[in-house]
């Protein structure tokens, strides 16, 4: 089973749609939505969401959450790992969407590779959920040296095994904690694998951390030294995770 877990925060205008992405694969799995004390009513307008449409939801454990207090994306997802019960966990902001069958394609090849962590490409979205056009690959293998270079892996493609994503809890909300998590695992040796085929549509938001690039810039310099990395060695893959970036969204 594969437990999903939508970490949510100020999201009522689009985490319904990513919530009816995930009811729609067709794999047996758990939904779980952790509300991070939204003040927009996000949860509220789960909650009536859920109620509307039994019918999609079906069999399928739907667990919407409410933290008494804002904890940071970082320590919502570790707590839905906790909870979990699948064998497999995929994360999935509340604001994207799943493609139709992202998760069966990607437990597949998880199961036929070996691997610990399956990624995939994405389309990029604008805010009303126009697509763009625009489509991030992801290599089919992927490397510690490739990903020092730039972060092919959005958290919302990915899937992976529980024990790995308990193994690397996320840390440092401060500063680009999936990356650092990701760089974390290749340096320890955990086998990634992707599929490069746009399955995740992936919303272009103008408050995300990506969006002000001199923040982006100081918070993945910061992301490369939690990693271990020194300062020179931080600052020359910095230069080339900032021409990487500027080829990637060049379009937007």
């Amino acid at each position: 089973m594969i437990s999903v877990i939508i970490p949510l925060y100020n999201a009522k205008d689009y985490v319904c749609e990513a919530v009816a992405s995930v009811l729609a694969q067709r794999v047996e799995l758990e939904l779980i939505v952790l509300d991070d004390a939204s003040t927009d009513g996000s949860a509220i307008v789960l909650r009536q969401w859920l109620e509307a449409h039994q019918g999609e939801v079906g069999d399928i454990s739907v667990s919407l959450i409410e933290n008494k207090e804002n904890m940071g994306v970082a320590r919502t997802r570790n707590k839905g790992v906790l909870l979990a019960k699948g064998s497999y966990i995929a994360f999935l902001d509340a604001d994207d969407r799943f493609a139709e069958g992202k998760l069966a394609r990607q437990i597949k090849l998880l199961e036929e590779t070996g691997a610990d962590l399956c990624n995939t490409g994405r389309m990029l979205i604008r805010s009303d959920g126009e697509n763009t056009g625009t489509v991030i690959h992801t290599p089919e293998i992927i490397t510690l040296s490739e990903l020092e270079k730039s972060n092919r892996i959005n958290c919302s493609s990915v899937l992976l095994r529980r024990e790995t994503a308990l193994r690397y809890p996320m840390e440092h909300s401060e500063v680009h904690e999936d990356y650092l998590t990701w760089l974390r695992m290749l340096k320890d040796g955990v086998r990634m694998v992707g599929i490069d085929e746009p399955l995740l549509l992936y919303r272009l938001s103008e408050g995300g951390k990506s969006r002000n690039k001199w923040k982006s810039a100081q918070m993945t310099y910061r992301t490369y030294r939690y990693a271990g990395y020194g300062w020179w060695k931080s600052m020359c893959m910095l230069t080339c995770y900032m021409i990487n970036g500027v080829r990637k969204y060049a379009s937007h």
